[in-house]
């Protein structure tokens, strides 16, 4: 792996069950990763099972930087260790880092040499990365993301399998350059805020359709956001990025038998249309 870059993964209760740390080893990766915790947490089960690859960080003095979105007070949200990453890399002296959530399974590749939809175990998970940091610093790219297993419901037949192609989206595996940090905001569905809201100021994020991240079931692992999640559900979650872009973002019933409220971007109304060059005038 390239010299330059890490891997942090964000964590919260979970210090003997970091899945995510497996799924590296697995998809063979060898290069550095650190995990991610606040200070308000135990840390002692984490160093005694990860020694020096635990890295925390004061969540007090993290508060006044963040933009919130309630007056809650909740603590255990990942948006802290996220907008502290780029601290930290740059503390390291890493130039790249990719943010990972500590409860992934697998990472898989979703088209063949042929160009074609189908699924395979992806066994470089080095050369993705590789590729995108390239991609990254050609196109000018803020931040690019692996997709989700969720995004190809439907299998072949649904819409971001039907070529390589690429969304206007980025969330949980974000890949991001030092020196061109990007704020978090939203206590609780922090990604979506930010491709939505930061989108339509200008920035560029994208979510190519080659690799896709499995995880764990949501609300079926202790730790993390579960609790949040089953205390308040998806409402109030989706409800957030409402509040950050209304202009673009609105609630919907998802689902086909167990129906459930969640967010929905309209593109149309998120980000900047580039024009075509055959419109300029001599």
């Amino acid at each position: 792996m390239i010299d330059n870059f890490c891997i942090f993964i964000l964590s919260h209760d979970r210090a003997d069950n970091i899945l995510t740390i497996e799924a590296l080893e697995n998809h063979g990766y060898t290069g550095d990763w650190y995990i991610v915790i606040d200070n308000e947490e135990d840390i002692e089960p984490y160093t005694k099972r990860h020694g020096d690859r635990v890295i925390y960080f004061d969540k007090e003095e993290t508060q006044p930087e963040l933009d919130r979105g309630d007056n809650f007070n909740r603590q255990n949200a990942i948006l802290y260790a996220r907008h502290q990453t780029f601290k930290i890399a740059d503390d390291l002296g890493y130039d790249y880092f990719m943010q990972l959530d500590d409860d992934y399974k697998n990472f898989e590749l979703r088209f063949n040499r042929d160009h074609e939809f189908q699924w395979e175990m992806l066994d470089d998970l080095e050369a993705f990365i590789k590729e995108a940091i390239i991609y990254m610093e050609r196109a000018d790219i803020d931040s690019i993301a692996t997709a989700q297993g969720g995004d190809f419901i439907g299998g072949a037949e649904s819409g971001f399998a039907q070529q390589i192609t690429a969304k206007r989206k980025v969330m949980n595996t974000f890949i991001c350059r030092t020196q061109k940090p990007f704020r978090f905001f939203g206590v609780i569905n922090e990604d979506v805020n930010v491709y939505a809201r930061s989108q339509q100021r200008g920035k560029l994020f994208l979510t190519p359709n080659i690799v896709a991240v499995i995880q764990q079931g949501t609300q079926q692992q202790e730790g993390g956001l579960t609790d949040m999640y089953l205390a308040e559900g998806t409402y109030v979650k989706s409800f957030y990025s409402i509040l950050y872009s209304p202009s673009c973002v609105s609630l919907i019933r998802m689902g086909d038998k167990h129906l459930r409220i969640h967010h929905r971007v309209n593109w149309r109304n998120a980000v900047p249309k580039i024009v075509p060059e055959r419109f300029k005038k001599s």
